[in-house]
């Protein structure tokens, strides 16, 4: 079976040009901002995340989750017209079942169709919030940069959102073991930083 990950499409001395360039600024405003708004909340995102949180969760923690999650927070309206029963469920099965993360997401992005909200974005960052050793966040700023990085995924014409996420996870840690940055997070904040045009050399 063939890798899922895409390996960088653009010049070695390019790659490790932005990677310097990346490391150089983390003491930025602007990349420390980046990482505030993604992960200043994280701490408690993993608080409301446990096992024993989620089998009682009400509305009001459901809607600060949302809110600590690095997601957009346009999408926070509709994920909370879930009855809370729904909501309670989805993240249970998502982030606690005995399963293989890959038919978890599966059902939670393809099969269920009962969490209105759920897509890419929110299943990464419930993942990444729970296990952020193994999942990075997935938005148009992570896609973006790996687009400028020529690593963006292939997709087949009618592939699945949980097939979408799965590569798109495998080109994120790929891309974080070649980079030697520190984590998954720290390459979600490099990715941004592509996307924003902060890495280019003048």
């Amino acid at each position: 079976m063939s890798a899922m990950y895409v390996e960088p499409k653009i010049p070695q001395r390019t790659f490790q040009g932005y990677l310097e360039r990346f490391k150089a600024l983390q003491q930025t405003e602007a990349v420390k901002k980046i990482h505030q708004r993604k992960w200043g909340k994280a701490e408690r995102a993993r608080e409301l995340v446990k096992e024993e949180t989620l089998n009682s969760f009400t509305l009001e923690q459901a809607e600060e989750l949302y809110r600590c999650l690095p997601v957009s927070q346009r999408g926070r309206q509709q994920f909370l017209s879930n009855p809370i029963e729904v909501i309670r469920e989805s993240l249970l099965f998502l982030l606690w079942e005995p399963l293989m993360y890959e038919m978890r997401v599966y059902e939670f992005l393809d099969q269920g169709e009962w969490l209105r909200g759920a897509d890419i974005s929110l299943a990464a960052a419930l993942l990444c919030t729970k296990d952020p050793d193994l999942y990075g966040p997935i938005s148009a700023n992570t896609e973006k940069g790996l687009k400028v990085l020529g690593m963006y995924p292939v997709f087949e014409k009618n592939e699945s959102n949980a097939g979408r996420f799965q590569k798109v996870q495998e080109t994120l840690f790929y891309l974080f073991r070649r980079s030697d940055l520190r984590d998954l997070l720290e390459t979600d904040d490099f990715l941004e930083a592509l996307a924003k045009g902060l890495l280019k050399v003048s």
